[in-house]
This record gives C-alpha cells, structure tokens and sequence, in this order.
C-alpha cells in the first residue's frame, strides 16, 4: 500500500487501523503471529464489514445485486436442467470454479481490480466512489460489451455515448441499479431500475415519421445499433468450440413481459444441449427458453445500415426489403434451418419472422 493511494486514504473518511478491516493480531510483531485470522477481503460475505457504515446498500447488494448473487445463471441453469447448480457436489464445484468466480464483492468494485481478472489495487488502498471504467467495468465485461462500447470490433464505430474520460459506463448504469434495491429479480432484464434508453431520451419529443411509425413497438436498438459478437457452444466444459462472429438480427421479443416492445434485436448465445455434460447435468428442458437471446448491443449509433439509406430512398430499401438469407436482418426460418441441434431449432420458432418484406400479420 504506497504512493498516493497511502496518501489519500491516510485522509479519507475511511482510514481505519488495519485491524478495523482485515482482522488479525494486534500488538504481535511476527508476520505469521500478526497475520493469524486476516481476511484479504473483508468486503464480501456475513461479517462484511462495508455494512458497518454502509448497511443498506450492503445488504441489498448481497441480496439483491446480479453482480453479487449470479441469480442470472441460477435462473437460466434451472430452466434448462430441471435442478439446481448445487444439486450434485460435482455441479457445485464446477459451477464455483467455472461460473461463480465471476461475482464481484464491493472491494472489487471500488479498491481492486476484481479477481477474476488478476487482482491488484487501483491506487493503493484508497477507495473509490466511482469504479473505473477499465479496470473493473470492461475488465470483467470486455470481450463483448467493452469492445462494442469503444470501438474495438474492425469496421465498428464506438458508441455513440463513449466519450473518453467522461461518459463511460457509470452515466448509465448507476449505482442504485449496481447495489440493487432488495429484490432478487431473475435476471437482467427483469431489474425494475435497469437503465433504459427513455431515461434520457424522450421520443415523443425527438419524433420523427420513423419514431412515429415504429416507436411504439421497436426496440431502440433495431435502428440504431451496429453489429454485434455472437458465441455458440464456449463457456462450460472444454472451453472455446468456435470463433464468435458479426452479425445482426432483429426478431420477435421474447421478453415481452419486462421490455414491452414486439421487435428486438436478437443475440445469439453459448448454451448448447451438452453445455453442462463436463458437469454431469444434462439439459431435458434444453428447448424451453430460446438461444437467440434479448440483446442490448452497447454500440448506438444515430446513424446506421437501417437508418442511413441513399437519397431518394426509403426505410424500405433499407430494411423491408432485407432479403431471406442468413446474411439478411431478420430472423427467419433459413436461421434456425442452419442449426444442428433440432431442439435448438425448436427453442427459437417462435421468434422468427415470416419470409417476405414487413409489414406481417
């Protein structure tokens, strides 16, 4: 613990004697002695002791936020196994070591760089109100999210919203959404205070014919994000299967219940029917729950292929004319004819378009 992060929390309100935080010996010389009984991170688990201060926002945290409870693996996992991840000690342990090494303790989000990413302190000991945004946001959420954000796919533009060293993720997505509020919602989407892009954006206000038109029923991203990565068949068991790959789809919600808007841009994701076999679970229930998944690309453009078109020309000709191909925007039967598995096929029928141009019945 040197340099100015000493220095500055040396003068934070939170320059406790080391002991407050991390336990061990007081008044023993001996390193081993002194030791005996520290905790690394004593901002996680029962006897955290952020809640000393902070006992609101760390009790919701641990109870409620998706970064702390994984609730979204749980809920998914259940769905397609009929179990739970702990129902077998081999699951459990390969759940924990595969999966769960991923939740972020409070520590890891305001003094270190999470673990799962190699640890280490952001400036010494010092704690931060704000985390950064490449050493914790995009550290652990970067090969997808961090790249769309800034700019990092070949031949994609940054978000709209990145600005460097000013508007990074914490403009959106802040903390009371982070810490959570006291409900262990089911996954992502179903979080009540999730940001979403009317916080800022009034489209009633900015109409235009085309937010007129399809405001109501279009998800923002339809028209306004680029390409975005697609994964099949990577995180459990052996690992990386195949590359991931740029494309873009726009098909029928299937969370219509938490994001009420018909048409979505859909990504597809990697959970196939022998995810969980290196676990010792199989997937009865595989078909239930679709693998073209809701997505929120972090790529906005004002301007993109569907919002863009040559002079004199339509929406039309940019997207109610998109041909029935796999190369083609929206999802269609061709898609879902390309998968292998049949119950993969089966998982996302009901979330493709018909062929032929919009509108449809």
């Amino acid at each position: 613990m040197a340099g100015n992060g000493l220095d500055q929390h040396l003068q934070s309100p939170h320059a406790f004697d080391c002991i407050y935080c991390h336990g061990g010996q007081d008044g023993v010389l001996g390193k081993d002695e002194a030791h005996s009984g520290m905790v690394a991170d004593p901002s996680w688990g029962e006897n955290n002791v952020c809640a000393r201060c902070h006992d609101g926002i760390a009790h919701n945290f641990a109870t409620s936020s998706l970064h702390a409870t994984m609730k979204g693996y749980h809920t998914l996992f259940e769905a397609r196994t009929g179990r739970t991840i702990y129902a077998t000690e081999m699951a459990g342990e390969k759940f924990e070591a595969q999966c769960n090494k991923c939740h972020a303790t409070c520590g890891e989000c305001h003094i270190s760089r999470p673990k799962s990413v190699g640890g280490g302190f952001m400036n010494g000991h010092f704690i931060k109100r704000t985390p950064d945004m490449g050493n914790q946001c995009t550290a652990c959420h970067g090969s997808r999210v961090g790249d769309e954000f800034q700019g990092r796919n070949e031949g994609y533009r940054a978000d709209v919203h990145y600005v460097p060293n000013a508007m990074q993720c914490t403009a959106c997505h802040d903390a009371d959404e982070m810490h959570g509020d006291g409900t262990a919602y089911p996954y992502r989407y179903a979080v009540q205070n999730g940001v979403k892009c009317e916080d800022c954006h009034n489209i009633q206000i900015e109409s235009n014919v085309y937010h007129d038109t399809h405001g109501s029923n279009f998800a923002c991203q339809v028209c306004h994000s680029q390409d975005y990565k697609n994964c099949t068949t990577c995180h459990a068991g052996d690992g990386i299967q195949q590359p991931s790959w740029m494309q873009f789809k726009i098909g029928r919600n299937p969370l219509y219940n938490d994001r009420p808007k018909e048409y979505v841009v859909l990504r597809h994701i990697p959970v196939a029917e022998e995810t969980f076999a290196s676990w010792g679970v199989s997937t009865p229930n595989y078909s239930s729950l679709p693998t073209f998944k809701y997505a929120t690309p972090h790529n906005i453009l004002r301007w993109t292929d569907r919002t863009q078109v040559p002079d004199g020309e339509s929406c039309f000709y940019a997207c109610h004319s998109t041909a029935n191909s796999p190369e083609g925007w929206f999802l269609r039967q061709v898609d879902l004819d390309n998968l292998t598995s049949q119950n993969e096929r089966a998982a996302n029928q009901h979330l493709i378009l018909p062929d032929g141009p919009p509108p449809w019945e």
